[in-house]
């Protein structure tokens, strides 16, 4: 099939097989792409070619919009104050306990529930540790404002701020 489409790119024709009226929209579109930066067929070697011929083979996917992936990324330095910037993402999806660890929620806690059985739908209801990569990810993240422990009203999580059954997260305990 490539050859065919390489000796129909090389006398000037595009033979488009018979396939999905998308796929062959998105092939014209190559193709014409390839026929706009090829301009002399006859002129041509198959040295010259070999790096269209590499084009030829990288279709774009099917469904995509052409816009880049979402990324979150720290900003380095903000323009006013030249600080790092906290990234708002994290903040929203996860809580940082006074100990290091990040919890989070399960995905997908909320979808089709009349799907699952009462016992996943329990499970789904508790939270998550993070893995040390993910945490110490996140904490790059953030700045050390959310680094610090912080202490609200009425916290559902207090019992969860203190981990004193390992050394590495034992308070440390005051003699009077």
């Amino acid at each position: 099939m490539l050859r065919t489409l390489l000796t129909g790119a090389l006398r000037g024709v595009c033979r488009v097989p018979p396939v999905a009226p998308l796929v062959q929209q998105t092939q014209r579109a190559c193709f014409g792409q390839l026929m706009t930066t090829i301009q002399k067929p006859s002129l041509l070697s198959a040295h010259t070619l070999a790096p269209a011929s590499l084009q030829l083979l990288q279709l774009p996917a099917l469904g995509t919009t052409g816009s880049p992936p979402p990324v979150r990324s720290v900003t380095k330095f903000s323009l006013i104050k030249g600080k790092r910037k906290t990234v708002k993402a994290v903040l929203k999806r996860f809580k940082r306990l006074d100990w290091g660890a990040w919890i989070r929620t399960h995905s997908g806690r909320q979808k089709k529930l009349f799907k699952k059985s009462n016992a996943l739908r329990r499970r789904l209801r508790q939270h998550v540790f993070t893995n040390a990569t993910q945490s110490w990810l996140l904490d790059k993240m953030v700045t050390d404002f959310w680094r610090r422990p912080k202490h609200y009203i009425d916290d559902p999580y207090a019992p969860y701020h203190k981990r004193d059954e390992y050394f590495a997260t034992k308070s440390k305990a005051f003699k009077v």
